[in-house]
């Protein structure tokens, strides 16, 4: 690989500029929907999706005006909520600019364009109150930008960016799965928690226990028993099983190898 093609990521002088993988979030400061309104056909959250507004698709526009702007930049995934927006971006060469700065001149052209809707819709309504356009930034001046350097960080993150809307029409349909809950009798106990209560309720139960040979095999190079034994507790999970202590990322596994029973 030819060096101005090497990761640069916080090498001197060319921070943010280099070859790697980005994790952008830039979000509306009031919160309100301005992008789309959230669906969820026959109360299926796994049908869930985004009804988008005209100032969405513009605002889509914008992130492939970008692309031709700087041809070193490639993206990858993204997916604009009502009222925020997520993409993950590759920089395939050393730019001469920052990724900072190419976000901040996205940043600048979404202004641009809500206040172009905002001046449209006035004239459609022939109101004055709005002439000036929309009155703040369409996003936030800081977005989150952060790089992904480890192992597997890529496809994790592809996967929450597309499982957005299917995140946020849970939270509607289920609030109570993402608050604390209080007073859960189990046995003659009371706890408090936080999550799906139904799942305390099932029948069948079945506890995951990775073993410190199955992973000291896939450090080695050889995950094969490894991925069977993690392929079969999800086949188990599909029929309706309820694992206890699931797997977690392999980031989170003991560098010294040491023994894990989850």
């Amino acid at each position: 690989m030819a060096e101005c093609e090497q990761w640069q990521w916080q090498k001197s002088g060319t921070a943010w500029r280099g070859v790697g993988v980005y994790h952008i979030t830039l979000t509306v400061p009031s919160r309100e929907p301005l992008f789309g309104t959230l669906v969820i056909p026959d109360g299926d959250a796994s049908n869930a999706r985004i009804e988008r507004t005209t100032l969405r698709n513009a605002v889509v526009d914008e992130l492939y005006v970008m692309c031709r702007h700087y041809p070193a930049i490639r993206i990858l995934q993204f997916c604009l909520m009502p009222d925020h927006l997520h993409a993950v971006i590759h920089v395939t060469r050393m730019m001469d600019t920052s990724i900072r700065s190419v976000i901040r001149g996205y940043w600048q052209g979404v202004k641009k364009l809500g206040r172009a809707y905002t001046l449209s819709v006035a004239r459609e309504f022939n109101s004055e109150t709005t002439n000036e356009g929309y009155p703040f930034p369409i996003f936030t001046e800081r977005p989150f930008i952060r790089p992904l350097s480890r192992r597997g960080q890529l496809h994790t993150m592809i996967r929450y960016i597309q499982m957005n809307p299917q995140r946020l029409a849970t939270k509607r349909l289920k609030p109570g799965y993402f608050r604390v809950q209080k007073d859960i009798v189990i046995g003659d106990r009371k706890y408090d928690g936080v999550g799906n209560v139904a799942l305390l309720m099932s029948e069948g139960f079945d506890t995951v226990h990775v073993h410190h040979e199955l992973v000291d095999e896939a450090y080695q190079g050889r995950p094969q028993q490894l991925r069977d034994y993690m392929n079969s507790r999800v086949l188990e999970a599909r029929k309706g099983m309820v694992m206890v202590s699931p797997f977690i990322s392999p980031q989170e596994m003991s560098l010294e190898k040491q023994q894990f029973i989850w």
